[in-house]
């Protein structure tokens, strides 16, 4: 009877469900904070320029610098030796004129102002820089006609010319072809294929101007 009953104790605690102190887990895996990417900068794009390398750069190029102001209030776009220059095209839209508007545009800007008389070759370089790197495709100038030739609106000497080699008919400037009308100095870009140069027009026709004034 002994032997039975040991035999059911040994049974029952062998069959009793072990302590929780006593239970083993799988190990649970170790969560680790993502580390954060570290990116190179990217390198400047180059391009061939010339031989060479010109940096291209990666942000909008700045605009450009407003125009002076000068105590009349009037926009100033350039100055070269006493003068000062407004170029009309960088105010009014790129609206254009007939020969007599264009000088009531430079003198409405006040005392002084006058369409742009030429009076020596570093000024004409000037004049072609602004034409062409404005893109401006001609211009008024304070140039009539007087007598056989021409003079400034702003008594300025008339004293250098850059007059094309061709026109309308080929002929070199002036010619004075529009029925003997051509009472007008204008500086065309190229209309000739014959660069930046000056040609008679007829007043009629419009054009943008650049207005100087003495300083």
């Amino acid at each position: 009877m002994k032997t039975v009953l040991l035999i059911a104790l040994i049974a029952v605690v062998t069959c009793e469900p072990p302590s929780p102190n006593h239970i083993r887990f799988p190990p649970q895996p170790i969560r680790r904070r993502p580390q954060p990417v570290h990116r190179r900068p990217q390198p400047l794009q180059r391009t061939p320029l010339g031989g060479g390398f010109q940096v291209q750069p990666r942000f909008p190029s700045r605009p450009r610098p407003a125009p002076q102001q000068i105590s009349s209030g009037v926009s100033v776009d350039a100055t070269l030796g006493r003068s000062e220059y407004y170029f009309s095209w960088r105010h009014d839209g790129g609206r254009k004129y007939t020969g007599t508007e264009a000088a009531r545009v430079c003198t409405s800007l006040g005392r002084g102002w006058q369409p742009i008389g030429i009076s020596s070759r570093e000024e004409i370089a000037f004049v072609i820089s602004v034409v062409g790197g404005d893109r401006v495709e001609y211009i008024w100038t304070g140039g009539v006609r007087s007598g056989s030739g021409f003079t400034w609106l702003n008594g300025e000497p008339f004293t250098v010319d850059n007059w094309s080699h061709t026109g309308g008919l080929g002929r070199p400037q002036p010619d004075n072809r529009e029925n003997g009308n051509e009472n007008c100095l204008s500086v065309l870009n190229n209309i000739y294929n014959d660069g930046i140069l000056w040609h008679d027009v007829a007043c009629h026709h419009l054009k943008p101007v650049i207005c100087e004034r003495h300083i």
